[in-house]
């Protein structure tokens, strides 16, 4: 995920996306991702070893279990993906405080992802900011140009059976396409997740295999 920049407020951002993008991202049928193959055992990365070991275990095939810190996901990953955790406090919004965890192929040409926010007291996320918060994130940091110019293309939007929205994607310019679940927790409605799986369009079966088994795989511990 590219470096966040300090924006304006949750409340802000309401009104500015749901005016700019009211009308995008109509339904289109489902596009599947291939069938998942076994993946053959792999050992764990070593590096950043210490901070993984609290938030990782070891998989019956050898992949790695992530488990976020606070228990709102967990999936599964191959162990030599690089991963990295970032704190970025209120630099993404001015009313939130944020963290990611990223993995990396070991071609870096995938990614696999997670963003939450914690909004501030009196702070409600609802469904439409949840869309807009999306949007905005997918158009500002996914974006090849960095700017919400219509490089980000929406093929598919979903509601999924636990709740959560599902994006289908594509980077007109970057030659790369994504998938990403967002969704809104707590009983404060003051917690937004959103999960996003992306990778090169030259991309072999291989990592399509891997990302569809993280599909599969998360779960909320």
């Amino acid at each position: 995920m590219k470096s966040y920049r300090i924006l304006f407020g949750f409340a802000a951002l309401l009104v500015a996306v749901s005016l700019a993008c009211g009308g995008s991202a109509q339904p289109t049928a489902y596009p599947t991702i291939p069938p998942v193959a076994t993946n053959p055992p792999v050992q764990q990365d070593q590096g950043n070893q210490q901070q993984q070991q609290q938030q990782q275990q070891q998989t019956s095939n050898g992949d790695v279990t992530f488990v976020d810190q606070n228990n709102l996901l967990a999936f599964d990953l191959p162990g030599d993906w690089t991963y990295s955790h970032t704190e970025h406090g209120d630099a993404i919004y001015s009313d939130v405080n944020a963290y990611s965890d990223t993995f990396t192929s070991p071609d870096e040409i995938a990614k696999v992802e997670s963003l939450v926010m914690f909004a501030n007291p009196g702070v409600v996320v609802n469904n439409s900011t949840s869309q807009a918060v999306a949007l905005d994130i997918l158009n500002t940091y996914y974006s090849s140009t960095g700017k919400n110019n219509g490089d980000i293309r929406i093929s598919s939007d979903q509601i999924m059976q636990d709740g959560s929205e599902r994006f289908e994607w594509k980077s007109k310019g970057g030659n790369y396409s994504g998938v990403s679940f967002f969704e809104v927790r707590g009983a404060n409605k003051d917690t937004w997740l959103m999960w996003t799986a992306w990778w090169s369009n030259s991309a072999e079966q291989g990592t399509l295999d891997i990302i569809n088994n993280a599909i599969n795989t998360y779960y909320v511990p």
